[in-house]
């Protein structure tokens, strides 16, 4: 049987029920503690720009961002072909293999013209000056040579020797618009630099941004040295807005080859050949 303690006085229970209030106390301090400082750092974490924290499932308001238009590489102002017949650069590289290697007129916008740098024209005439004074220096000796009984020299006289870069033969650039970068042009190779009357030298002389017809062959490679993958054009007429002839012919084309020869059109004589069958008339 089990004995059983003395009776628990009353001071006892009361101290008991002192410190079990004090636990309670302690605890509902703490929750108080911990509601103070959560509750505002999880509205900081929903509203973390000092907004306002929205209810479960509310749609936040779009946001309109204001950004240029995406660039178009691709952008063609131009038409295959104009009214008045002749082709834009976008419609014949289009199409490329119905137009290589034949005479075709273009109608563009003239970007630049090609200038040799000064600096390299300077070293190229400067060689060139001296090679002529070599070359007439040697003439003389030989003549002198020859005049003393002894045989004229064979060998070719010796050529200075130089470092220079030669110039690029005569080409511009042209293109469907006024803006259009240089290496999405078209280049022209080959156009002459002389007067096909007087022989004398005649730059070409025409302004960048304006529009023009050009007429030549369509082709891969020039006879100057020139190559485009998607194409460019030999040099056989230039003509302004209005008709006006801006240079005819072409640089290294022998006399009998500077013709233009368009479907459906007569063969139309330029340079060198127009000057020919003038005086054949006279």
């Amino acid at each position: 049987m089990k004995r059983l303690g003395p009776p628990k006085s009353a001071s006892d229970i009361q101290s008991k029920a002192r410190v079990s209030g004090e636990k309670a106390e302690s605890r509902r301090t703490r929750l108080a503690i911990y509601h103070h400082l959560m509750v505002p750092l999880a509205l900081a974490l929903l509203a973390p720009f000092g907004g306002v924290a929205l209810g479960q499932g509310q749609e936040l308001a779009p946001i309109k961002v204001d950004l240029p238009p995406q660039p178009n590489f691709n952008v063609n102002n131009a038409p295959e072909q104009y009214p008045t017949g002749e082709l834009s650069v976008y419609g014949l590289r289009k199409h490329m293999t119905q137009h290589l290697d034949k005479d075709v007129q273009l109608k563009a916008y003239l970007l630049q013209i090609y200038e040799c740098p000064a600096e390299q024209r300077k070293c190229n005439d400067d060689l060139a000056a001296k090679n002529k004074k070599e070359k007439m220096k040697a003439a003389k000796a030989s003549a002198k040579k020859s005049k003393a009984g002894a045989p004229p020299a064979v060998a070719e006289p010796p050529k200075a020797v130089g470092a220079c870069r030669p110039c690029d033969q005569p080409h511009f650039f042209m293109a469907d618009t006024p803006t259009t970068k240089i290496e999405r042009a078209l280049l022209v190779a080959d156009y002459p630099l002389k007067d096909w009357n007087t022989g004398k030298p005649k730059p070409l002389v025409a302004k960048a941004g304006e529009q023009y017809v050009v007429t030549g062959t369509f082709a891969i490679n020039s006879i100057g040295g020139f190559a485009a993958s998607d194409g460019l054009i030999i040099h056989k007429k230039f003509v302004d807005a209005q008709g006006k002839v801006i240079a005819e012919g072409n640089a290294v084309l022998p006399p009998d080859s500077q013709d233009i020869k368009m479907e459906g059109k007569g063969v139309e004589k330029v340079g060198a050949a127009r000057i020919d069958a003038l005086k054949g008339k006279k």
